[in-house]
Order: C-alpha cells, then structure tokens, then sequence
C-alpha cells in the first residue's frame, strides 16, 4: 500500500484537526481508506504511514532534515512528557513494528465520530483525535457498550472483511460452540441447506437449528478449514467455496466412534458496507465412491461407483 498519494511535508509535526488510528493488515488498512472516502472524506485529507521512511515524517525526536525541521522536533520534545507527545510517540513506535498509521482530517465533531467508527470497524487501535490544545481518545464501540453487552467483542471478531473469511469464521464460530456468533455472518432472510437436505429461511432458523446442532450433537466436535477458492461474481457478490473436515461428532446408538466427515460448503456472499455477509449456504458431504446409487432386483440398496462400475 502506498503511504500517500498527495503532496505532504517531509515532516508532520503535529497532525492537527485529525483522527489517527493504526491498523496491523494490510488489506484492513487498505479497506479503511476507502470506507473512508465512500463516508465522504477528500483523498487529499487523508494520510498513510507506513514503514521507515515515514518514522521520519512522524518521528520528534529524529536529527535528520533542515533547520526548521529540527526546530519543530525541538519544541515538541521540549514539551514532553507531556500527553500528546506520548501518543505521538506511540504512533511512532506502530511505525517501527510495521503497522499502518491513518490519518484523516476531520474539523468537525461529525466528522471525527465517523471517522473513528470507520477505524474501529477496521480493526484499528489507539484511536485518538488531536486538536488544537489537547489529545482525545475515542473509546471504541466495543468498549462503550461493554456494560449491557459484555460478549460484543467476541462478536466483533467474527465480521467478515474480505470474502475468503468467511469460512474460518464460521468453523469459528463452530468450534466456540456459539451458535449467535455463527448466524450473525448471515443476512436476516438467509437461506441454509444442511448437509442432510435440512432447509432453513432466515438468520433466527439457522441460530436455532444450530443452537440444538452445537448443544446435543457437535458439543465436542471440531470444524476445521481445508482448501478454500473465490469465485468472483461482481466487486461486492461472489462464490466461496471451503473444503472442511468435521471431527468429534457425539456416539449415537451403535455408532460409538462416528468418524470424520468432510464435507464441501458453498456460500453466496456479498458486501454490506464494511463487511462481508452470507446470503445462501449449502452444504454437501463428500463421500468416496457413492457417486450413483442403485436398487438390486430384490430391493436391496446399493451404492455404486459410477466411473468404474464397482459396487458395495
């Protein structure tokens, strides 16, 4: 990703009247720009560090530049320890590890929320905004709403936001045995065919047929993610198919040891916003050498293998 696509200084310093996040991935940093410019904010207004090169444009108490530079980086440094040099300082350390600090001009208070929630969402931390004459921090919305919902950040983790995801977060959710978790990653008019033609009609039947699925049959299962391909339909629909493996299923009768099961899920998803939502999944067992099934003449059931004609 490119660190900035506009005229800047060699030095920043002080990145007034702006909201700065710093972003780990690469994809989320890039995803966050342009959330960012679809919200409104001019490409002019907003600012990519990255790498060494810009711990210099960031870093107060660099030596390297001219004397107006070096003068700049003098007066913040004499003001420490104060607060904003500490979060500059901050920022400037994200720089060093290989992160990805967004900066983007917002004079209004309208702004900076928007802003802030557009990083929250992308998986940004220590967001702040730093005006005029003091540092703000702005608490996420995980953290604002932890006292009447304490499990939020677990469902946050789970958002989709590149299509691929969708798969791991699902056997996830799975694996957490979570089954709000597992149907959030679908629309509310979703469709869901299991693998034993089960057919279910909205986010709530998928959550509730899970629910019994994870509680009484799968409550020591494990789902685990094989090979996973997209199929591109439009920048914001595509196809994503996962080959899974499903191991641990609970004894039922005289099945004491039920083995693995693979299985094959096909997902139709698309974009909402920031995220990646499931509109119909299906999904299908595979299994060796059960390609076409026969009845023998006296009724007894049979299955074949129709490539090469053998028959159990």
């Amino acid at each position: 990703m490119e660190a900035s696509t506009t005229e800047r200084p060699e030095f920043i310093p002080y990145p007034i009247n702006r909201v700065v996040g710093t972003v780990a991935d690469a994809d989320d940093a890039h995803d966050a720009i342009d959330e960012l410019l679809r919200a409104g904010f001019d490409r002019q207004d907003i600012d990519v560090l990255h790498g060494e090169a810009d711990v210099g444009r960031l870093d107060p108490t660099g030596a390297e530049h001219g004397v107006l530079t070096q003068l700049q980086r003098a007066l913040i440094r004499s003001a420490a320890p104060n607060e904003e040099y500490k979060y500059l300082m901050r920022h400037v350390e994200d720089l060093r590890a290989g992160r990805f600090v967004i900066m983007a001009l917002a004079r209004q208070r309208e702004q900076r929320v928007v802003a802030a929630d557009i990083l929250n969402d992308h998986g940004a931390k220590f967001i702040g905004f730093y005006g005029k004459w003091a540092w703000q921090g702005f608490q996420s919305k995980v953290q604002a709403s932890a006292a009447t919902e304490a499990d939020t950040d677990h469902e946050r983790q789970r958002i989709a936001r590149r299509p691929e995801q969708l798969p791991s977060l699902f056997a996830e959710a799975w694996n957490a045995r979570n089954p709000d978790a597992l149907a959030a990653l679908f629309d509310e008019d979703a469709e869901f065919v299991n693998v034993t033609g089960l057919w279910w009609h909205d986010r709530e039947s998928i959550r509730k047929a899970h629910a019994y699925g994870l509680e009484h049959i799968f409550n020591e299962s494990t789902l685990a993610v094989g090979e996973t391909k997209v199929k591109p339909l439009r920048s914001d629909v595509a196809i994503v198919h996962a080959r899974m493996t499903l191991s641990g299923q609970t004894p039922l009768g005289r099945i004491k040891q039920p083995g693995a099961r693979v299985n094959i899920f096909s997902f139709v998803v698309h974009r909402t916003g920031n995220r990646w939502l499931c509109a119909s999944a299906h999904n299908t067992d595979a299994v060796p050498n059960m390609e076409t099934n026969i009845i023998d003449e006296d009724g007894t059931f049979r299955s074949a293998n129709y490539r090469t004609g053998d028959v159990s």
